[in-house]
């Protein structure tokens, strides 16, 4: 039997997005290690950690915390990594990198989602009283441009995967922390999906109730308040790397809270949640990163309570289907057409090397192989690579997404019935 001691039972959760992007981020090398002495100097037992894409910046932070906070985790992934990592005061028995099944293009390669292989960072840690703490770290696709969300199906599809996941270790009576940078807004379709089905909490929306029913008015509040109020963490104008925010590919310019820890009400509650990290870098002038970080307190319960077993309303699961649905419309017809310039291309090509033999001067020849390699290279990246394989990729990962949504809602239809009152 565990003596469980009074701090023991006090958990400090720190996340923070620390754009660490390699050759983009401005003074990366200097504001990570700036960040590994803060966190050296605090009193945190679960840091997670967003957006540090080289392991030489986790190994630099993990050298300079190791006092502190002993064990810890860096997660690969894909092409160039997942960019999340763990470090904690308890020990890690058990860790997985879960990427999701829909995660942006190939082709919108400058944004880079679909190459890092985003998804859940996953680790079990041994507390000190002998409960299971089961953490997740993850960074959802951004929403990306100035018109239409056309990444908000992805996200969705990403906010179901995680609260699968969340679910899973709530209902085996683990105490769950979940956090990262979500691209989010507090009381959204996916933050929804997240504390019904998860069966979490938002740390932030615990100590703040009165924003459940009353939101506040970001567009009414000082910079300030937003931290301070609203919780805002990204797109501050109080951050330095704002200056340049015009430039953007952002539709919503007004600082918001991207950034969440969500926890199992069952088995702990969130009794502080605040924004931090909100200073300067000494000797640089400029913030730590472009979003600030985010602490929150817990307090274990002493006696675990039986979670309670909610579902995705109806309402939150008919927007996601039609969302979904709409989407797949569109990318079934970008499939169509690039798969249709793959199979015109094919009489063409072939057509050219026919006719090339009596083209004259030589020069000529030239110019019309010239073309012809670059409408077989057009053919074969976009109608065969993007148009054929990752066009049918995602469209059955879309598919499997909408069998899981119809098939929760009948359940829900089910459960409500249940748990209905006369």
């Amino acid at each position: 039997m565990h003596q469980e001691k009074k701090e023991d039972m006090d958990l400090r959760v720190f996340s923070f997005n620390c754009w660490g992007l390699r050759f983009v981020s401005k003074y990366r090398t200097e504001r990570l290690k700036e960040i590994g002495k803060k966190l050296a100097n605090s009193d945190y037992d679960i840091v997670l950690l967003q957006e540090v894409w080289s392991i030489n910046d986790f190994n630099e932070i993990r050298s300079q915390v190791s006092g502190n906070l002993v064990y810890s985790r860096f997660f690969h992934s894909a092409a160039m990594g997942a960019g999340l990592a763990m470090l904690s005061r308890f020990p890690i028995i058990e860790s997985a990198m879960c990427k999701y099944p829909l995660n942006g293009r190939p082709q919108a390669f400058w944004r880079g989602d679909w190459y890092v292989g985003k998804g859940v960072a996953t680790a079990s840690l041994q507390h000190p009283s002998g409960k299971t703490i089961s953490l997740f770290n993850t960074h959802l696709h951004a929403p990306y441009g100035k018109g239409p969300d056309t990444y908000l199906c992805h996200r969705l599809s990403q906010a179901w995967y995680i609260s699968k996941l969340l679910r899973s270790a709530v209902q085996r009576g683990h105490i769950v922390i979940a956090s990262g940078d979500f691209n989010i807004q507090p009381l959204s379709v996916p933050h929804e999906i997240i504390t019904s089905y998860g069966l979490v909490q938002d740390a932030w929306l615990t100590v703040h109730p009165d924003q459940v029913t009353h939101p506040p008015n970001r567009y009414a509040m000082s910079d300030q308040e937003l931290i301070d109020i609203a919780g805002a963490t990204c797109d501050s104008r109080l951050n330095s790397w704002r200056e340049n925010i015009s430039s953007k590919d952002m539709d919503d310019f007004y600082a918001k809270r991207l950034d969440y820890v969500y926890y199992s009400p069952s088995t702990c509650n969130a009794t502080q949640s605040k924004v931090v990290f909100t200073d300067r870098v000494p000797q640089l002038g400029c913030s730590y990163s472009d979003h600030f970080a985010i602490e929150t307190n817990l307090k274990i319960l002493d006696q675990p309570s039986v979670p309670v077993e909610t579902r995705v309303g109806h309402t939150i699961i008919d927007d996601t289907l039609g969302i979904t649905y709409q989407y797949m419309k569109r990318e079934r017809l970008h499939m169509r057409l690039r798969i249709a310039e793959l199979f015109i291309s094919i009489p063409i090509i072939v057509g050219v090397h026919v006719a090339i033999a009596w083209c004259d001067p030589a020069w000529l020849k030239v110019i019309i192989l010239f073309f012809t390699l670059v409408i077989a290279i057009a053919a074969v990246v976009n109608g065969f690579c993007i148009g054929l394989l990752f066009g049918r990729w995602e469209i059955n990962g879309l598919l499997e997404f909408v069998a899981e949504l119809r098939e929760q809602k009948l359940l829900c239809k089910e459960y409500y019935m249940d748990h209905s009152t006369i």
